[in-house]
């Protein structure tokens, strides 16, 4: 199928991302895209000649316009809020450090070595141990992760260390807005912060349930008044999305605009690639 027939509105970029770009004094250049879907194409690039980190991983946020109207004033605000988060995360074990700006809409974290824990067919012992202890850590800088359900989102090194990423939808408090602004935010951090532990306590309970307390399977099952109204909210929304998703790729129009750089297993595309 030629390019006109492809719907490349459903992706963030029209192309791949640049093959080389510049990020502070450094010149990178494109070795792989990981992911690109209707928000941000992540890709990792390579360090040409001296400069630190060696490698680096870019978040593209979305450029193109979506039915005829503009879409990179999102990218922008949404790229300047990830940033944002990284920064106050500073510092935090397990959280990659931030690089800095990347054109218009685009950040760069430092490249972990690791892989994404859907991505292996069991943790390592003690892995989730670990991966709450980088929770913690997000969690005494005021953040709240909220996509902890994604399994991509948790990474594992080669020691077993954990690492989360992916802030595109994280929030924090602002102790600098007024009242009651500041208020009603911080409740909304404490309220995701346990939805944090609900989502690593329930993969746990699925990937090493031999490691599971008492307390944790207690965690793993709390579902709130919101949580339980959230989910009969969006199922019919999802299972749409699916089902277009799914026609649209059976029918040869959805291809990704960076597919020949996209050298890795993307596990959330099994919905519908089916």
């Amino acid at each position: 199928m030629s390019d006109r027939g492809r719907n490349v509105q459903l992706f963030a970029l029209p192309g791949p991302p640049p093959r080389q770009i510049s990020v502070g004094p450094g010149r990178y250049r494109l070795l792989r895209v990981f992911k690109h879907d209707f928000f941000a194409a992540t890709a990792q690039y390579q360090a040409i000649g001296p400069a630190r980190p060696e490698r680096i991983v870019v978040k593209l946020y979305r450029t193109q316009r979506f039915c005829g109207l503009p879409m990179a004033w999102a990218g922008r605000l949404s790229r300047d809020h990830e940033m944002g988060i990284y920064a106050a995360l500073a510092g935090v074990p397990g959280v990659p450090r931030l690089v800095g700006p990347v054109g218009r809409t685009g950040l760069a974290v430092e490249h972990i070595d690791a892989v994404p824990l859907d991505h292996l067919p069991s943790p390592p012992a003690g892995y989730f141990d670990r991966m709450r202890a980088v929770l913690d850590g997000v969690h005494r800088r005021g953040v709240a992760h909220v996509d902890a359900n994604k399994r991509s989102n948790m990474l594992v090194g080669p020691g077993g260390e954990a690492y989360l990423v992916d802030y595109q939808i994280a929030i924090r408090r602002r102790d600098d807005l007024p009242w009651p602004l500041r208020g009603v935010l911080a409740r909304l951090v404490k309220y995701f912060q346990g939805k944090d532990l609900y989502h690593l306590y329930k993969q746990k309970r699925r990937l090493a349930p031999q490691e599971l307390t008492d307390a944790e399977d207690t965690l793993s099952r709390q579902r709130s008044g919101w949580h339980r109204l959230h989910r009969t909210l969006t199922k019919p929304y999802r299972a749409i999305r699916r089902r277009f998703l799914r026609r649209q790729y059976r029918s040869g129009r959805l291809v990704s605009p960076s597919a020949q750089w996209e050298d890795q297993h993307q596990p959330e595309k099994d919905t519908w690639q089916q």
